[in-house]
């Protein structure tokens, strides 16, 4: 399949919509079109755009354009969006629009054009933000929560498609949560709104005129807009912003903590409501999670926002300046909780692991799981040293070298302990058990501590 481009943007027709639309929008684009600006930028690393026709048609394409309404001029200007967003002339931007320039210029809608300075940039944001000096306080427009957008909800899309200033078009919320690959931390806003090349690092607004996105890229199967636009969400944008006007760069929050998602057979033994949440598989000693979460525990919401997933928990977190005390919510012991929690600059790798121990010399059976463990406690568990082929170690993913490090929410101190769960397990008539489990999966990759569902015979 084809792919997306990012946002440069020019306005071709307005996309089909099923329902009628709302009233004039006229009110609305004339109170946020003043905080709106075209920006220049000369010289750029990659060059400029891709040109209209060229071998990235069908793809997901960013909206800076490089190119004129007749005949695309030589590769030494891309052309992209922007607005104002502080009266004090900090203006927004992608970072793909200005990514290497030796000079940016931005242009207002009554046709002033002043030099640009980059004050910050955030890469895996895809945003960057300008400073000019205008003299005077300038109009600008406010952010909005895009976390209240519910899909088929009307938006607005202003910015400077193929080189048209002030070029405004309205659709509807498409669909939320889009992980297109794009960037690091993909979540965006779909729109049916035409979005076309030059339009990129320009507002979306909701009914209220706040800025609720910011245009990013388009899916263009022949290199203009057929109704598939995507803007990255203020939740994001917002804190960015901020954070590169203040101190010109993005210093994002880490919990500390390894997730996975909730399966059914978690959902049960953990006594949650539904599989929505991230489950806790580790801690890091001394993470901001350390004291506060623990393994086991479902973490459903980060400074307010529902957490479906570990995905949507990654978004989250990254949302979240370091060193910002946030709310968290979580289940424990089939109860919920709450409780505080300030993310920090993540450590250096090395610190941010936790260690499976080789196992020692010295095996003990565990007949009910197919599989012999080391007798000699590891630090956090006890090591598996062998599994039977066709067991129900085997077949739920174990290997050797493993670290069992609980059964059924209980640590594992060592193998008695082990023997003593799984005995328990058992008289409980439970068909199946689960572990947290560290090491390596069966394809030889170690993704972190881990929750393995186990249908084990006559444990013991």
């Amino acid at each position: 399949m084809r792919i997306l481009a990012l946002l440069p943007a020019l306005l071709l027709c307005a996309p089909a919509i099923a329902a009628p639309m709302p009233t004039s929008l006229a009110e609305l684009a004339a109170k946020v079109s003043p905080a709106v600006v075209s920006v220049a930028s000369v010289d750029p690393v990659n060059g400029a755009a891709p040109e209209n026709g060229g071998d990235d048609q069908g793809a997901f394409h960013p909206t800076a354009d490089s190119g004129g309404l007749i005949a695309p001029p030589k590769a030494d200007e891309a052309l992209g969006s922007g607005f104002v967003f502080d009266p004090a002339g900090y203006i927004l931007t992608n970072n793909h629009v200005i990514s290497g320039a030796s000079a940016v210029t931005v242009t207002f809608q009554d046709g002033t054009i002043l030099p640009a300075t980059v004050v910050g940039t955030d890469k895996d944001a895809d945003l960057a933000v300008l400073k000019i000096e205008a003299g005077h306080p300038l109009p600008f427009v406010k952010f909005g929560d895009s976390g209240k957008l519910r899909v088929g909800d009307w938006v607005l899309a202003i910015g400077n498609p193929f080189g048209l200033p002030g070029s405004t078009s309205a659709g509807i919320v498409s669909a939320l949560d889009r992980n297109i690959g794009q960037d690091k931390y993909d979540d965006f806003i779909q729109t049916d709104a035409t979005i076309n090349r030059g339009n990129s690092g320009g507002p979306m607004f909701d009914m209220a005129g706040e800025v609720v996105g910011v245009n990013a890229a388009m899916y263009s199967p022949s290199g203009g807009s057929v109704g598939i636009g995507f803007a990255i969400p203020s939740a994001m944008v917002a804190p960015v912003a901020e954070q590169l006007k203040a101190n010109g760069a993005m210093e994002r929050g880490w919990l500390g903590v390894a997730t996975e998602d909730v399966i059914p057979q978690e959902q049960a033994l953990f006594g949650l409501p539904d599989t929505r949440g991230a489950l806790i598989g580790a801690v890091s000693t001394g993470s901001p999670a350390d004291g506060v979460l623990q393994p086991g525990d479902v973490l459903t919401a980060l400074a307010g926002v529902p957490i479906a997933n570990p995905r949507a928990l990654f978004i989250r977190t990254a949302e979240v300046p370091a060193g910002e005390r946030v709310p968290v919510t979580f289940w424990r012991d089939g109860a919920r909780h709450q409780g505080e929690i300030a993310p920090a600059v993540p450590p250096a790798r090395d610190d941010d692991s936790v260690a499976s121990p080789a196992a020692a010399p010295g095996n003990v059976a565990i007949a009910g799981l197919g599989l012999t463990v080391s007798v000699t406690p590891a630090a956090g568990g006890v090591a598996i040293t062998s599994v039977a082929k066709a067991g129900p170690a085997a077949k739920a993913g174990l290997v050797v070298g493993d670290l069992i490090e609980q059964v059924a929410g209980q640590p594992v101190a060592d193998v008695a302990a082990l023997q003593s769960q799984l005995k328990a397990a058992s008289a409980a008539n439970d068909p199946a058990t689960i572990l947290l489990v560290s090491g390596d999966v069966a394809d030889g990759s170690d993704p972190g501590p881990r929750w393995v569902p186990v249908t084990f015979d006559d444990p013991r």
